[in-house]
């Protein structure tokens, strides 16, 4: 465990230890929230594409930039776009 302090502009800075184990980099988002306890949970949000994608279902039917365009245009002449 580890304690960071809060500066008057209601900023926090984490030890540098911290940031190297989370492989946190200037720049980089945390996404923040409060748990059912009332805690603070922040979690670097930091995702590679593997871990976006692993749920997928695999792709059965590959599609043309021509059929891709003719069923943007269909959509466009309904109204659904």
């Amino acid at each position: 465990m580890f304690t960071i302090t809060m500066s008057t502009r209601g900023q926090f800075v984490l030890p540098k230890d911290v940031r190297a184990r989370l492989k946190l980099l200037p720049g980089c988002k945390v996404d923040g929230l409060i748990d059912e306890h009332g805690r603070l949970v922040l979690l670097p949000a930091l995702h590679e594409p593997d871990e976006l994608f692993h749920d997928r279902p695999p792709v059965t039917r590959v599609v043309s930039v021509a059929e891709m365009d003719m069923a943007i245009g269909r959509a466009v002449r309904r109204g659904g776009v």
